[in-house]
């Protein structure tokens, strides 16, 4: 398969040979008695011997997991990781605590700047967690924070982290059905909020929403508010020193609960997505150190909220003893430059972004090399939907030449990547470097064979420690088996459709099923849905998410109105302010149509997969057969529309 893609980038020798991917090449060589002479080679090794691989990896990160009996047992769907090993992700931080190096930098709109050293962050972290256990959290309870990109953010996780409870957090542009949704399936003990946040120059209180979240969670012994509000007031908290001072991470079981991220809730509520510690810091320290190339040198920044699975990426900036840099405001405020003269000012050698965001510099014509100084900068990193060949190009031209450009596509699921990049391998356009290390990734025809060059399922195809241990409230599996492995029986189905070329460089078409993805933020249908029935002129809709002809992601809404209603600006408003409301803003969609019907299966399931085909410019009788379809003639007006807006 030509894909005509450009080649962009290639690492000197010197980058080449010093990064820690190099380092780790070696090591596997000289402790397996390789002769491992090329990525390809090393990630052929690495998913033929995950057991070997996946030890190597503990070893050579100096991952302490004391004696364990065994490093894989068990199925994919059962697999057990390293059983008998302890750990704690916070012990990473722990060990850190003397260096007097900046851990985190914090920015905001207001120019607020906040500077702590691994000390003092270890003081603060241990001051919150004492207090937790001196208030009775434990290994296993929940701790729930509705919070900025603040430093507050991460000292209240990994207080969290170290005595064993669970963390979870939704940013506060989350409307409160949504956060509601998804706290109150965990039971938390412990509520953390910031009651007011700056976004676009404009401050916005959440204390009405605090107060109704922390109603709406009856088990909640500990509220706390990270600014001067009432409640308890987090600045205290974490200036009180333990009592003897010396206070360490409670080692856990490998698999033990780490954090609970939230599927999209496409069928009914979010599903509480359980990841465990052990999982983590090993996927984390290989993505960290080995695919980003981020040492204790580096700068590392992702543009996220808490609300997305990136910022849990960025805490773990700190597990290589990176300095992480948080920013918390708009990418547009006070204007679009404002990303690119902090990472001028701070030195930030590493910078993630989402794809929508490099597609609105494109459009904003900014040239950020000519206003820039941007020496330092090593890497830029790009996820949340599929980066164009176009926008690959407007990165080396327009911000910098000599960049290492990696985009990255993983998911929720998993909290990380799994196909990406290599300081080792060279950049074209359009495609992503590599699949991971210890990531049995291919693409999957309808009858579940591997094939190259052509468009298949993004499919993994053996175990990987950072997979769910579980969902919360799903003892025997049941929503974990159907949500992975029901369409390959016993292989994980990721949702994308992909194509990986003969040397493994993987390009990335887009969902293959009904999921919204906006900016690495999956959002199900349903959620919109159910925002809608709060409208009484809406008597149906459906939602679509489509990549146009410019490779723009855009989310489209098509309501169906009740009698003569019509739909005017004045609705229009008023469908964004509820989405916008009881969501959040990034559900809102791009645009809103007025349709004369929704298609529907003949067993009542809105066709929402077929009809984003139909609006990329797929014909019908290309991808279903009009007898399935309830009321067939709907499909006429997609494909209408789909020629107006794509």
């Amino acid at each position: 398969m030509d894909t005509g893609a450009k080649k962009l980038w290639e690492p000197v020798n010197e980058y080449k040979e010093k990064s820690t991917m190099n380092q780790f090449l070696n090591y596997v060589n000289t402790n397996n008695h390789t002769n491992i002479n090329s990525y390809k080679e090393l990630w052929e090794w690495s998913v033929k011997n995950p057991e070997i691989f996946w030890g190597a990896l503990a070893d050579f990160s100096g991952l302490n997991l004391g004696e364990y009996s065994s490093i894989l047992s068990g199925n994919n769907v059962n697999a057990r990781w390293f059983e008998g090993a302890m750990v704690n992700y916070a012990d990473r931080v722990y060990r850190m605590r003397d260096m007097e190096k900046a851990a985190i930098i914090s920015y905001n709109e207001e120019g607020k700047e906040q500077v702590i050293t691994y000390h003092g962050l270890w003081q603060k972290v241990s001051s919150l967690a004492a207090y937790f256990q001196n208030n009775g959290i434990a290994a296993g309870d929940t701790v729930c924070a509705y919070i900025g990109n603040i430093p507050e953010a991460v000292i209240a996780f990994l207080a969290t982290a170290s005595i064993g409870a669970i963390w979870s957090s939704c940013s506060p542009d989350f409307g409160i059905k949504g956060v509601i949704e998804r706290f109150s399936q965990i039971s938390p003990k412990v509520l953390v909020v910031s009651p007011e946040y700056s976004y676009n120059g404009k401050l916005y209180d959440r204390t009405e929403n605090a107060i109704k979240i922390l109603k709406s969670l009856p088990e909640v012994r500990i509220a706390i508010t990270t600014g001067n509000k009432e409640i308890h007031n987090f600045t205290k908290m974490i200036s009180i020193p333990d009592s003897n001072g010396d206070f360490m991470p409670v080692k856990v079981e490998f698999s033990h609960p780490l954090w609970i991220l939230y599927s999209s809730g496409t069928t009914g509520k979010p599903k509480a997505i359980v990841h465990g510690h052990g999982g983590i810091l090993l996927e984390h320290l290989k993505v960290i150190m080995l695919h980003m190339n981020i040492r204790e040198n580096s700068v590392f920044t992702w543009a996220t909220t808490t609300g997305w699975m990136m910022w849990n990426v960025l805490v773990s900036g700190l597990l290589a003893g990176s300095t992480i840099f948080l920013y918390d405001g708009s990418l547009s405020y006070p204007d679009t430059g404002i990303l690119w003269k902090l990472s001028e000012k701070y030195g930030i050698t590493h910078l993630g972004v989402s794809a929508a965001y490099i597609g609105a510099l494109m459009d904003s014509g900014i040239k950020i090399k000519d206003q820039y100084q941007l020496d330092k900068l090593e890497f830029i990193g790009s996820t949340g939907s599929p980066l164009s060949p176009a926008a690959f190009e407007f990165v080396y031209k327009h911000i910098k030449g000599n960049v290492w450009l990696s985009s990255l596509s993983g998911g929720t699921d998993l909290c990380s990547a799994i196909c990406l990049g290599s300081p080792t391998l060279p950049v074209y356009s359009g495609m992503l470097q590599c699949r991971g290390l210890g990531a049995h990734v291919e693409a999957l025809d309808p009858d579940g064979k591997p094939v190259v060059n052509e468009k298949g399922e993004l499919a993994i195809m053996d175990p990987m420690p950072d997979m769910p241990v579980f969902f919360w409230n799903d003892p025997d599996k049941t929503r974990y088996y159907e949500s992975y492995y029901d369409y390959y029986p016993g292989i994980w189905r990721h949702g994308d459709y992909i194509s990986i070329d003969d040397e493994g460089r993987v390009i990335i078409y887009g969902r293959s099923d009904a999921i919204l993805n906006r900016n690495g933020i999956r959002i199900g249908t349903g959620e919109i849905y159910s925002s809608l029935n709060g409208i009484e002129m809406v008597d149906d809709s459906i939602v679509i998410g489509y990549t146009d002809s410019r490779k723009i992601y855009r989310i489209a809404l098509f309501v169906v109105l009740k009698g003569n209603t019509e739909l005017d600006d004045n609705l229009v408003r008023a469908i964004k302010s509820k989405i916008r409301d009881d969501l959040s803003p990034r559900h809102v969609p791009d645009y809103i149509f007025q349709a004369p019907s929704v298609p529907y299966t003949l067993n009542g399931k809105k066709m929402e997969v077929p009809v984003r085909r139909i609006l990329e410019g797929e014909l019908p009788e290309h991808i279903l057969n009009r007898d399935s379809v309830k009321n067939p003639d709907s499909l006429d007006y997609y494909v209408a529309i789909g020629k107006t807006i794509f």
